[in-house]
């Protein structure tokens, strides 16, 4: 068996080598010896970020081409999916607790290692077989740029934007709302809009409201009736959800590596919610971004299996499917709208916020989006997923993250669907953590760059607010 500095020669030895799929082939080997290894979890997932650093450079070397993209990412995908790098991820995130024969008993025993072993190595097996059709299922990036992507999963048909669309509407907000308004009504609309067009929900809110108050009895209102409405709505769902950060009743599972895990049992219902707080040494911008770029969350979502885009409806909101595979049960699939909101003057936060929406036939008609009423996964359902960062400086900013997602899950105690949450918690944020530590040496930051001027309007609002 090797130690750690044995992989770190290799590894040394690989990255001279100018051949991108003799590179490649070495750190498949490299990998399949980490793995199988007597090296510590903390040794293994220091190695195993040494791989995945390598993969990012050759990624961004211009020289690639889209075939040599296409395997990098597969690996990537690859490593990240198997079932041995979740299991020493799961004992690292559960050291202090020291409950990890609990966890794998609970949702990775040996059985389930297994499958997953067989599963992770079909799949490279497809990939080597069809490259070009593994490139069309599992990747969004690099192709399809100027035309409609469509994903065909057996009864499933996606309909998504092209990269250019979304480029388009993700872009920095116009002064159009700028214009001289004809009257007093006009102008409070106009002024909501500009504020809606910042991300600033708030603002928008508080015009909107004052336009209805005012004006629901003046003819005019009635053309702007659908947009107010729409504003209040939006408002005061975000209010109902992010009371649920300082509510009562929180029960403390513990604390792991600065990260904090609650939870709790919302009256009649069967789910569990899940509470994370932690304070990192990482710009603002940085942590937004790893939750922003969907096409990678796969990364850091404990057994997501991919996740895409299936319309942005403006900069700050985006309906997306993830597709989750877990051992033992049915794959699970989740489709949910993500929306951003700009609330630094008002509590000195941005808050993201997502729920389901594929039973939401009025959202998806309004907004001309499909989604089958029937698919080969079970749905599972978000009521609420809050993400909230506070800036505190330049450098740093604290996290809070609450969810309630019911799984759909029968037959098993709400009290082990919740043990299992807190586990899967400790993973997720732990993961947001160390991608946000390394962001300039990850797979996000080629694709932070690619949508720099998106991040740097956002970086200039953070500069207002903090004065730096």
């Amino acid at each position: 068996m090797q130690k750690i500095d044995n992989f770190h020669q290799q590894l040394q030895q690989t990255v001279q080598i100018t051949q991108i799929n003799e590179k490649l082939e070495n750190l498949k080997i490299i990998f399949s010896e980490l793995i199988s290894s007597i090296l510590n979890d903390n040794e293994k997932l220091n190695i195993y970020n040494d791989i995945n650093l390598i993969l990012t450079t050759m990624l961004e070397q211009k020289n690639s081409s889209v075939e040599e993209k296409v395997e990098i990412k597969n690996l990537m995908n690859i490593m990240m999916n198997n079932l041995e790098v979740q299991e020493f991820m799961f004992r690292i995130a559960d050291e202090e607790t020291n409950q990890i024969q609990e966890v794998r008993s609970l949702s990775i025993n040996y059985k389930a290692s297994r499958i997953g072993r067989e599963f992770i190595t079909q799949k490279a097996e497809q990939i080597q077989q069809k490259p070009i059709e593994n490139q069309i299922l599992t990747l969004n990036v690099d192709i399809c740029q100027d035309q409609q992507i469509q994903f065909y999963d057996n009864n499933n048909n996606y309909t998504q934007q092209s990269k250019e669309e979304q480029s388009l509407i993700q872009s920095p907000p116009s002064k159009i709302y700028f214009e001289i308004a004809q009257d007093e009504l006009s102008e409070l609309i106009n002024r909501s809009k500009y504020e809606f067009d910042q991300t600033k929900i708030d603002q928008a809110y508080q015009y909107a409201k004052l336009a209805q108050d005012k004006f629901i009895s003046d003819i005019n209102y009635q053309q702007h009736a659908e947009y107010v409405d729409q504003i209040i709505v939006q408002y005061n769902y975000l209010i109902d959800n992010v009371k649920e950060l300082d509510s009562d009743g929180w029960i403390f599972d513990g604390l792991s590596n600065g990260i904090s895990v609650k939870y709790k049992f919302p009256e009649n219902t069967s789910t569990a919610s899940m509470l994370m707080e932690t304070k990192i040494p990482v710009n603002a911008i940085r942590v937004l971004a790893l939750v922003n770029e969907m096409d990678l969350n796969y990364l850091w979502v404990p057994f997501c299996k991919r996740t895409y885009v299936n319309k942005v409806l403006n900069r700050a909101c985006k309906v997306c499917t993830s597709e989750m595979y877990f051992p033992l049960i049915p794959d699970r699939e989740c489709v949910f709208v993500g929306e951003g909101y700009d609330r630094l003057s008002v509590n000195g936060t941005i808050t993201l916020l997502s729920r389901s929406v594929d039973s939401d036939k009025e959202f998806l008609e309004k907004n001309g989006i499909f989604i089958p009423e029937k698919s080969k996964f079970v749905r599972m359902y978000i009521k609420y997923y809050i993400f909230e960062i506070t800036p505190i400086d330049k450098d740093s900013c604290s996290i809070r993250a609450c969810t309630n997602v019911n799984p759909k899950i029968s037959m098993v105690p709400n009290s082990v669907l919740a043990y299992i949450g807190r586990k899967f918690a400790h993973i997720l944020i732990q993961k947001i953590v160390n991608f946000a530590k390394t962001f300039e040496k990850s797979p996000f930051y080629p694709v932070y760059q690619d949508h720099i001027e998106f991040y740097n309007w956002l970086e200039d609002k953070l500069k207002n607010h903090l004065q730096y």
